[in-house]
Protein backbone atom coordinates (compact mmCIF):
# COMPACT_ATOMS: atom_id res chain seq x y z
CA UNK A 1 0.00 0.00 0.00
CA UNK A 2 1.28 3.45 -0.90
CA UNK A 3 1.06 6.40 1.44
CA UNK A 4 0.49 8.60 -1.62
CA UNK A 5 -0.11 7.67 -5.25
CA UNK A 6 0.10 10.42 -7.85
CA UNK A 7 -1.04 9.68 -11.40
CA UNK A 8 -0.07 11.46 -14.64
CA UNK A 9 2.53 13.82 -13.26
CA UNK A 10 4.50 15.83 -15.83
CA UNK A 11 8.11 15.24 -14.80
CA UNK A 12 10.89 16.58 -17.05
CA UNK A 13 8.62 16.55 -20.09
CA UNK A 14 7.11 13.07 -19.67
CA UNK A 15 4.12 11.76 -17.74
CA UNK A 16 4.67 9.29 -14.90
CA UNK A 17 2.95 7.92 -11.83
CA UNK A 18 4.65 8.40 -8.47
CA UNK A 19 4.23 6.06 -5.52
CA UNK A 20 5.33 7.29 -2.10
CA UNK A 21 6.07 5.14 0.94
CA UNK A 22 7.82 6.04 4.18
CA UNK A 23 8.88 9.48 3.05
CA UNK A 24 10.61 8.21 -0.10
CA UNK A 25 9.59 7.74 -3.73
CA UNK A 26 9.03 3.99 -3.79
CA UNK A 27 7.96 3.68 -7.42
CA UNK A 28 8.16 5.84 -10.51
CA UNK A 29 6.72 4.84 -13.86
CA UNK A 30 3.63 4.36 -15.97
CA UNK A 31 0.41 2.69 -14.88
CA UNK A 32 1.14 2.31 -11.16
CA UNK A 33 -1.77 0.85 -9.24
CA UNK A 34 -2.61 -0.31 -5.76
CA UNK A 35 -4.18 0.93 -2.58
CA UNK A 36 -3.11 4.34 -1.32
CA UNK A 37 -4.01 6.46 1.67
CA UNK A 38 -3.97 9.50 -0.65
CA UNK A 39 -4.53 9.28 -4.40
CA UNK A 40 -4.19 12.28 -6.70
CA UNK A 41 -4.50 12.74 -10.45
CA UNK A 42 -1.98 15.37 -11.57
CA UNK A 43 -3.61 15.33 -15.03
CA UNK A 44 -0.42 16.29 -16.84
CA UNK A 45 0.47 19.21 -14.59
CA UNK A 46 4.06 20.32 -13.96
CA UNK A 47 5.66 18.33 -11.14
CA UNK A 48 8.99 19.08 -9.44
CA UNK A 49 10.37 18.64 -5.92
CA UNK A 50 9.70 22.35 -5.33
CA UNK A 51 11.11 25.79 -6.01
CA UNK A 52 14.39 27.08 -4.58
CA UNK A 53 14.64 30.66 -3.29
CA UNK A 54 18.35 31.34 -2.90
CA UNK A 55 18.38 34.74 -1.22
CA UNK A 56 16.15 36.22 1.49
CA UNK A 57 16.35 38.44 4.57
CA UNK A 58 13.74 36.75 6.76
CA UNK A 59 14.93 38.44 9.93
CA UNK A 60 14.08 41.88 8.47
CA UNK A 61 10.90 40.93 6.65
CA UNK A 62 7.58 42.73 7.12
CA UNK A 63 9.03 45.81 8.82
CA UNK A 64 6.64 47.99 6.83
CA UNK A 65 3.76 46.64 8.87
CA UNK A 66 5.00 48.69 11.80
CA UNK A 67 7.11 51.36 10.11
CA UNK A 68 5.80 52.78 6.84
CA UNK A 69 8.04 52.73 3.79
CA UNK A 70 9.85 56.01 3.16
CA UNK A 71 11.52 56.63 -0.17
CA UNK A 72 15.10 57.77 0.06
CA UNK A 73 18.73 56.91 -0.54
CA UNK A 74 20.29 53.57 0.34
CA UNK A 75 22.00 55.19 3.32
CA UNK A 76 18.69 56.59 4.57
CA UNK A 77 16.98 53.21 4.21
CA UNK A 78 19.86 51.59 6.05
CA UNK A 79 19.42 54.03 8.93
CA UNK A 80 15.70 53.29 9.11
CA UNK A 81 16.46 49.57 9.19
CA UNK A 82 19.03 49.95 11.96
CA UNK A 83 16.50 51.87 14.04
CA UNK A 84 14.06 48.97 13.73
CA UNK A 85 16.78 46.37 14.32
CA UNK A 86 17.52 47.95 17.69
CA UNK A 87 13.98 46.95 18.74
CA UNK A 88 14.21 43.31 17.58
CA UNK A 89 13.60 40.46 19.97
CA UNK A 90 13.95 36.74 19.30
CA UNK A 91 10.16 36.42 19.49
CA UNK A 92 9.60 39.32 17.09
CA UNK A 93 12.02 37.90 14.52
CA UNK A 94 10.51 34.44 14.91
CA UNK A 95 6.96 35.63 14.33
CA UNK A 96 7.79 37.62 11.19
CA UNK A 97 10.10 34.97 9.73
CA UNK A 98 7.59 32.18 10.36
CA UNK A 99 4.98 34.03 8.33
CA UNK A 100 7.45 34.18 5.44
CA UNK A 101 8.21 30.48 5.81
CA UNK A 102 4.54 29.70 5.27
CA UNK A 103 4.39 32.04 2.29
CA UNK A 104 7.36 30.21 0.80
CA UNK A 105 5.85 26.80 1.48
CA UNK A 106 2.44 27.62 0.05
CA UNK A 107 3.99 29.15 -3.07
CA UNK A 108 5.79 25.87 -3.76
CA UNK A 109 9.26 26.36 -2.28
CA UNK A 110 11.20 23.37 -1.00
CA UNK A 111 14.39 25.18 0.05
CA UNK A 112 15.50 28.72 0.88
CA UNK A 113 18.66 30.49 2.00
CA UNK A 114 18.30 33.45 4.34
CA UNK A 115 21.01 35.93 5.30
CA UNK A 116 20.60 36.88 8.96
CA UNK A 117 22.18 40.04 10.37
CA UNK A 118 24.86 39.57 13.02
CA UNK A 119 26.24 42.75 14.59
CA UNK A 120 26.40 44.82 17.75
CA UNK A 121 22.87 46.16 17.17
CA UNK A 122 21.00 42.87 17.06
CA UNK A 123 23.61 40.47 18.38
CA UNK A 124 22.73 36.83 17.75
CA UNK A 125 18.95 37.20 18.15
CA UNK A 126 18.28 36.57 14.47
CA UNK A 127 20.53 33.53 14.41
CA UNK A 128 18.80 32.10 17.49
CA UNK A 129 15.37 32.64 15.93
CA UNK A 130 16.20 31.25 12.48
CA UNK A 131 18.10 28.22 13.77
CA UNK A 132 15.06 27.28 15.85
CA UNK A 133 12.78 27.73 12.85
CA UNK A 134 15.17 25.69 10.70
CA UNK A 135 14.69 22.77 13.08
CA UNK A 136 10.95 23.31 13.46
CA UNK A 137 10.38 23.15 9.70
CA UNK A 138 12.95 20.47 8.91
CA UNK A 139 11.30 18.01 6.54
CA UNK A 140 8.90 20.64 5.22
CA UNK A 141 11.19 23.46 4.09
CA UNK A 142 14.97 23.32 4.02
CA UNK A 143 16.22 26.57 5.50
CA UNK A 144 19.88 27.48 5.13
CA UNK A 145 20.98 30.16 7.58
CA UNK A 146 23.85 32.49 6.69
CA UNK A 147 25.41 34.57 9.46
CA UNK A 148 25.58 37.90 7.64
CA UNK A 149 27.74 40.98 8.28
CA UNK A 150 25.36 43.62 6.89
CA UNK A 151 26.90 46.44 8.92
CA UNK A 152 30.54 45.57 8.32
CA UNK A 153 32.89 43.60 10.54
CA UNK A 154 35.46 45.85 12.16
CA UNK A 155 33.76 49.08 13.24
CA UNK A 156 31.75 47.92 16.26
CA UNK A 157 34.33 45.70 18.00
CA UNK A 158 31.90 42.80 18.18
CA UNK A 159 30.86 41.51 14.76
CA UNK A 160 34.07 39.54 14.09
CA UNK A 161 33.52 37.56 17.28
CA UNK A 162 29.76 37.27 16.80
CA UNK A 163 30.12 35.78 13.31
CA UNK A 164 32.30 33.00 14.69
CA UNK A 165 29.83 32.43 17.55
CA UNK A 166 26.98 32.19 15.03
CA UNK A 167 28.84 29.45 13.16
CA UNK A 168 29.56 27.67 16.44
CA UNK A 169 25.79 27.80 17.17
CA UNK A 170 25.13 26.00 13.89
CA UNK A 171 24.70 28.61 11.16
CA UNK A 172 25.09 26.87 7.80
CA UNK A 173 27.36 29.44 6.16
CA UNK A 174 28.82 32.91 6.51
CA UNK A 175 27.70 35.98 4.59
CA UNK A 176 29.68 39.07 3.63
CA UNK A 177 29.02 42.42 1.96
CA UNK A 178 32.02 43.51 -0.07
CA UNK A 179 31.28 47.25 -0.25
CA UNK A 180 29.96 47.89 3.25
CA UNK A 181 31.68 50.45 5.48
CA UNK A 182 34.55 50.76 3.00
CA UNK A 183 36.08 47.55 4.33
CA UNK A 184 36.60 46.01 0.88
CA UNK A 185 39.49 43.58 0.66
CA UNK A 186 39.90 43.24 4.42
CA UNK A 187 36.22 42.26 4.69
CA UNK A 188 36.53 39.71 1.90
CA UNK A 189 39.62 38.15 3.49
CA UNK A 190 37.93 37.81 6.87
CA UNK A 191 34.80 36.15 5.49
CA UNK A 192 36.71 33.71 3.30
CA UNK A 193 39.14 32.79 6.07
CA UNK A 194 36.23 32.25 8.46
CA UNK A 195 34.52 30.00 5.89
CA UNK A 196 37.72 28.01 5.49
CA UNK A 197 38.24 27.69 9.24
CA UNK A 198 34.71 26.40 9.85
CA UNK A 199 34.47 24.32 6.67
CA UNK A 200 31.36 26.15 5.40
CA UNK A 201 30.34 28.00 2.26
CA UNK A 202 30.39 31.77 1.89
CA UNK A 203 27.64 33.99 0.48
CA UNK A 204 28.74 37.47 -0.65
CA UNK A 205 26.66 40.52 -1.48
CA UNK A 206 29.23 41.19 -4.20
CA UNK A 207 29.65 44.54 -6.00
CA UNK A 208 26.05 45.36 -5.13
CA UNK A 209 26.17 49.11 -5.80
CA UNK A 210 26.61 48.68 -9.54
CA UNK A 211 29.44 51.24 -9.49
CA UNK A 212 32.78 50.53 -11.13
CA UNK A 213 34.68 51.91 -8.14
CA UNK A 214 33.22 49.07 -6.05
CA UNK A 215 34.33 46.32 -8.44
CA UNK A 216 35.81 43.68 -6.11
CA UNK A 217 34.97 40.52 -8.03
CA UNK A 218 38.56 40.07 -9.35
CA UNK A 219 40.02 40.28 -5.84
CA UNK A 220 37.35 37.93 -4.46
CA UNK A 221 37.93 35.35 -7.19
CA UNK A 222 41.70 35.46 -6.66
CA UNK A 223 41.41 35.00 -2.90
CA UNK A 224 39.00 32.10 -3.37
CA UNK A 225 41.60 30.28 -5.46
CA UNK A 226 44.45 31.14 -3.07
CA UNK A 227 42.49 29.73 -0.12
CA UNK A 228 41.33 26.62 -1.99
CA UNK A 229 37.64 27.55 -1.69
CA UNK A 230 36.67 26.89 -5.30
CA UNK A 231 33.04 25.83 -5.60
CA UNK A 232 32.17 27.08 -2.12
CA UNK A 233 31.35 30.76 -2.73
CA UNK A 234 28.18 32.35 -4.10
CA UNK A 235 27.99 35.92 -5.36
CA UNK A 236 24.69 37.75 -4.80
CA UNK A 237 23.67 40.69 -6.99
CA UNK A 238 27.01 41.42 -8.76
CA UNK A 239 25.36 44.53 -10.24
CA UNK A 240 28.66 46.08 -11.30
CA UNK A 241 28.88 43.47 -14.08
CA UNK A 242 26.24 45.54 -15.89
CA UNK A 243 28.52 48.61 -15.82
CA UNK A 244 31.50 46.89 -17.45
CA UNK A 245 32.46 46.87 -21.10
CA UNK A 246 31.81 43.64 -23.06
CA UNK A 247 35.52 42.83 -22.88
CA UNK A 248 35.63 43.41 -19.12
CA UNK A 249 32.51 41.27 -18.63
CA UNK A 250 34.08 38.45 -20.62
CA UNK A 251 37.12 38.61 -18.37
CA UNK A 252 34.84 38.61 -15.30
CA UNK A 253 33.03 35.49 -16.52
CA UNK A 254 36.37 33.72 -16.78
CA UNK A 255 37.24 34.72 -13.22
CA UNK A 256 33.92 33.40 -11.92
CA UNK A 257 34.42 30.07 -13.69
CA UNK A 258 38.02 29.71 -12.49
CA UNK A 259 36.92 30.34 -8.89
CA UNK A 260 33.98 27.93 -9.22
CA UNK A 261 31.61 30.67 -8.11
CA UNK A 262 27.85 30.61 -8.48
CA UNK A 263 25.57 33.61 -8.88
CA UNK A 264 22.27 34.57 -7.30
CA UNK A 265 20.31 37.34 -9.00
CA UNK A 266 17.71 39.35 -7.11
CA UNK A 267 15.79 41.15 -9.90
CA UNK A 268 14.02 43.57 -7.55
CA UNK A 269 17.35 45.39 -7.26
CA UNK A 270 16.40 46.98 -10.59
CA UNK A 271 14.58 49.66 -8.58
CA UNK A 272 17.90 51.35 -7.80
CA UNK A 273 20.52 49.87 -10.19
CA UNK A 274 21.08 47.54 -13.12
CA UNK A 275 21.19 43.83 -12.43
CA UNK A 276 23.79 41.28 -13.50
CA UNK A 277 23.50 39.92 -17.07
CA UNK A 278 21.93 36.52 -16.47
CA UNK A 279 22.23 35.30 -20.05
CA UNK A 280 25.97 36.00 -20.15
CA UNK A 281 26.48 34.23 -16.82
CA UNK A 282 24.60 31.18 -18.07
CA UNK A 283 26.47 31.16 -21.38
CA UNK A 284 29.77 31.17 -19.48
CA UNK A 285 28.70 28.13 -17.47
CA UNK A 286 28.21 29.93 -14.16
CA UNK A 287 25.47 28.31 -12.01
CA UNK A 288 22.71 30.92 -11.66
CA UNK A 289 19.82 31.06 -9.20
CA UNK A 290 17.16 33.57 -8.17
CA UNK A 291 16.34 35.18 -4.84
CA UNK A 292 13.38 37.11 -3.45
CA UNK A 293 15.72 39.33 -1.39
CA UNK A 294 13.85 41.82 0.83
CA UNK A 295 10.19 41.36 1.71
CA UNK A 296 8.08 44.40 2.61
CA UNK A 297 10.80 46.43 4.24
CA UNK A 298 12.61 49.70 3.52
CA UNK A 299 14.50 48.21 0.59
CA UNK A 300 11.52 46.48 -1.04
CA UNK A 301 8.03 47.44 0.10
CA UNK A 302 6.36 45.00 -2.33
CA UNK A 303 8.33 41.78 -1.76
CA UNK A 304 6.18 38.68 -1.39
CA UNK A 305 8.26 35.60 -0.58
CA UNK A 306 7.15 33.92 -3.82
CA UNK A 307 10.19 33.42 -6.04
CA UNK A 308 7.97 32.94 -9.10
CA UNK A 309 7.36 36.69 -9.04
CA UNK A 310 11.05 37.53 -9.36
CA UNK A 311 11.33 34.94 -12.15
CA UNK A 312 8.65 36.82 -14.07
CA UNK A 313 10.42 40.12 -13.40
CA UNK A 314 13.74 38.77 -14.70
CA UNK A 315 12.00 37.36 -17.77
CA UNK A 316 10.78 40.84 -18.71
CA UNK A 317 13.92 42.74 -17.74
CA UNK A 318 16.31 40.55 -19.74
CA UNK A 319 13.92 39.09 -22.33
CA UNK A 320 13.81 35.43 -21.40
CA UNK A 321 10.98 34.74 -23.83
CA UNK A 322 11.91 31.89 -26.20
CA UNK A 323 11.20 28.30 -25.19
CA UNK A 324 14.85 27.71 -24.35
CA UNK A 325 15.09 30.93 -22.35
CA UNK A 326 11.97 30.09 -20.34
CA UNK A 327 13.51 26.70 -19.57
CA UNK A 328 16.64 28.51 -18.37
CA UNK A 329 14.58 30.59 -15.92
CA UNK A 330 12.75 27.46 -14.80
CA UNK A 331 16.11 25.81 -14.14
CA UNK A 332 17.13 28.78 -11.96
CA UNK A 333 13.97 28.15 -9.91
CA UNK A 334 14.52 24.41 -9.63
CA UNK A 335 17.59 22.29 -10.41
CA UNK A 336 19.89 25.30 -10.94
CA UNK A 337 18.84 26.75 -7.61
CA UNK A 338 19.39 23.37 -5.97
CA UNK A 339 22.94 23.30 -7.36
CA UNK A 340 23.66 26.77 -5.98
CA UNK A 341 22.45 25.75 -2.52
CA UNK A 342 24.22 22.38 -2.72
CA UNK A 343 21.04 20.40 -2.10
CA UNK A 344 21.99 16.74 -1.92
CA UNK A 345 18.65 15.05 -2.57
CA UNK A 346 16.83 17.21 -5.11
CA UNK A 347 14.89 15.47 -7.85
CA UNK A 348 11.95 13.22 -8.67
CA UNK A 349 13.70 9.84 -8.67
CA UNK A 350 12.96 6.35 -7.42
CA UNK A 351 14.41 5.97 -3.94
CA UNK A 352 14.68 9.74 -3.55
CA UNK A 353 13.14 11.94 -0.91
CA UNK A 354 9.41 12.43 -1.45
CA UNK A 355 9.35 16.20 -1.90
CA UNK A 356 6.79 16.70 -4.66
CA UNK A 357 5.07 19.87 -5.87
CA UNK A 358 2.35 19.68 -8.51
CA UNK A 359 1.68 23.13 -9.93
CA UNK A 360 -1.70 24.07 -11.38
CA UNK A 361 -0.18 24.48 -14.85
CA UNK A 362 0.84 22.25 -17.75
CA UNK A 363 4.19 23.87 -18.60
CA UNK A 364 6.92 25.84 -16.82
CA UNK A 365 5.96 28.82 -19.01
CA UNK A 366 2.42 28.68 -17.58
CA UNK A 367 3.77 28.49 -14.03
CA UNK A 368 5.76 31.69 -14.57
CA UNK A 369 3.24 33.55 -16.73
CA UNK A 370 0.17 32.75 -14.62
CA UNK A 371 2.06 32.65 -11.30
CA UNK A 372 0.49 29.23 -10.79
CA UNK A 373 0.19 27.96 -7.25
CA UNK A 374 0.54 24.34 -6.11
CA UNK A 375 -2.35 21.94 -6.59
CA UNK A 376 -0.56 19.43 -4.35
CA UNK A 377 2.31 19.84 -1.89
CA UNK A 378 4.14 16.80 -0.53
CA UNK A 379 7.11 17.20 1.81
CA UNK A 380 9.03 14.22 3.17
CA UNK A 381 6.14 12.00 2.13
CA UNK A 382 3.41 14.00 3.85
CA UNK A 383 0.76 16.19 2.24
CA UNK A 384 1.03 19.82 3.33
CA UNK A 385 -2.38 21.47 3.66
Amino acid sequence: MYDILIHNAAVRGGQVDIGVEGGRIAALGGGLSGAAAVEFDAAGRVTVPGLVDCHLHMDKALLNERAAYVDGTGAEKGALTRAEKAKFTVQDITERAERIIWRELRSGAVAVRTNVDVDAIVGLKGIEALLALREKYRGRLEIQVAAFSQEGIFSDGQTDRLLAEALEMGADLVGGHTITCGEGERHIDFILELAKRFGVRADFHLDESGSRENYLLPYTARRIRELGLEGRVNGIHMCTLAALTPEERSEAMGLLVEAGMSATIAPTAISTRQIAPAKELLAAGVPVALGSDNIRDFFNPLGSGDVKQVALLLSYLQRFFTAGEVEAVWDMLTEGGARVLGLADYGIAEGGKADITVFDARTPAEVIAYQAQPALLVRSGAVIG
